[in-house]
């Protein structure tokens, strides 16, 4: 077999080796794998075998003049709890298509009551019928519901009690249930070669499980499971967000335009300007007390702006509904701010001599531009 320089190496032997007669533990070697493969698939099957593979269990257990698991029974030399331990060991399937059924178990002593004593049903299996569930003594009698259900994964009686604890009837016990059908599953990673490769991976499963599952369909049924989770991955496309439509914003056009519309002095621009103040609309909801407060904005330029504004109708304090309006985007604040760094740099020390000057020859007393009295 030729290979490219960027071709992985796909195994090409699976070994499969059955080692009981119930077919309950087997071991599977797959190789060859590129070097690292072996320990990436061996994990990932190893967590999906012990966790996701479905089952069934007994969850539920009735037993008559039983009201808690920590009672005993007359006659009976198991108490509750251990005969509890022992359902948990019964290994069940339900008919495909079946979620849950209910099954009963009536025994007199003397002598063991197994799991092959429960009623038989053509929904359920019991597929260890040797299972130990109590021993009576010649006065022992046993009588008891089960429910069992399919799941998987591992499901603590607590979790269960939590959503039912107020309708339950009394006396009806929960169980931990162990869903999964692997009782055991370990993997190791062997060297592996190809023609003059010596540096590959050999894998080697070893699984055992309760009876209810080929060990070769397990190992299918989590291979399936982790194919599926990873074909998310083969198409991968992010969604992107689309926006969502702006309802129409009633608002005046003279507030959409820029402050340079104004045709405010140099030095009245640019202090606005500075403070983020780029449409009439941030403007006008500024107050005269705000503005005051701006670095090198005094009382003169603050007339001047005030008598600019009335000009289009216009004053300071106003109350604008639903701003900034969506159309008005980022990129056109951006370009105003670069703009006016641009501005800044070249005419301000020019426009603060000439009104500086101006002020000196003026008769008047002095400006608030020149200084900010409190």
């Amino acid at each position: 077999m030729v290979l490219g320089v960027f071709d992985l190496l796909k195994p090409t032997r699976v070994e499969i080796k059955i080692l009981d007669d119930k077919r309950r533990s087997a071991q599977v070697t797959v190789e060859p794998l590129e070097r690292g493969f072996g320990y990436t698939l061996g994990n990932a099957l190893r967590r999906i075998l012990l966790s996701s593979i479905p089952g069934a269990a007994i969850v539920e257990c009735e037993i008559d003049g039983v009201l808690h698991e920590y009672s005993t029974i007359e006659g009976v030399q198991e108490d509750v709890i251990d005969i509890l331990l022992n359902l948990k060991g019964v290994a069940v399937t339900l008919q495909e298509g079946v979620e849950e059924a209910s099954l009963t178990l009536t025994k007199k002593g003397p002598g063991p009551a197994l799991a092959g004593d429960i009623e038989k049903s053509h929904l359920i299996d019991i597929v260890n019928p040797d299972q130990l569930i109590a021993q009576l003594t010649k006065s022992g009698e046993l009588n008891m519901r089960l429910r069992i259900e399919r799941g998987r994964g591992y499901r603590p009686a607590t979790q269960q009690e939590t959503t039912d604890s107020e309708t339950r009837p009394l006396g009806r016990l929960r169980l931990d249930a162990s869903f999964s059908p692997i009782q055991r599953i370990s993997y190791r990673v062997e060297s592996a070669r190809v023609e003059q490769r010596t540096n590959l991976d050999k894998l080697v499963l070893n699984l055992e499980t309760n009876g209810t599952i080929d060990p070769e369909e397990a190992i299918r049924t989590a291979a399936r499971i982790l194919l599926d989770q990873l074909s998310v991955f083969v198409d991968l496309k992010g969604k992107r967000d689309e926006p969502l439509p702006q309802p129409p914003v009633d608002i005046d056009p003279k507030l959409l335009q820029p402050v340079d519309d104004l045709e405010l002095t140099v030095r009245s621009a640019n202090c606005l300007k500075a403070e983020n103040v780029y449409y009439i609309g941030d403007l006008v909801q500024r107050t005269e007390a705000e503005l005051l407060k701006t670095p090198n904005l005094g009382k003169k330029s603050l007339t001047e702006i005030k008598e600019v504004l009335a000009k289009f109708g216009l004053h300071l304090g106003m109350k604008v509904e639903d701003w900034p309006p969506p159309g008005l985007s980022l990129e056109q604040q951006a370009e105003e701010r670069a703009a006016t760094s641009r501005k800044v740099g070249g005419t301000a020390a020019a426009e603060s001599d000439e009104e500086d000057k101006a002020s000196s020859k003026s008769p008047s007393p002095v400006d608030s531009d020149d200084a900010n009295p409190e």
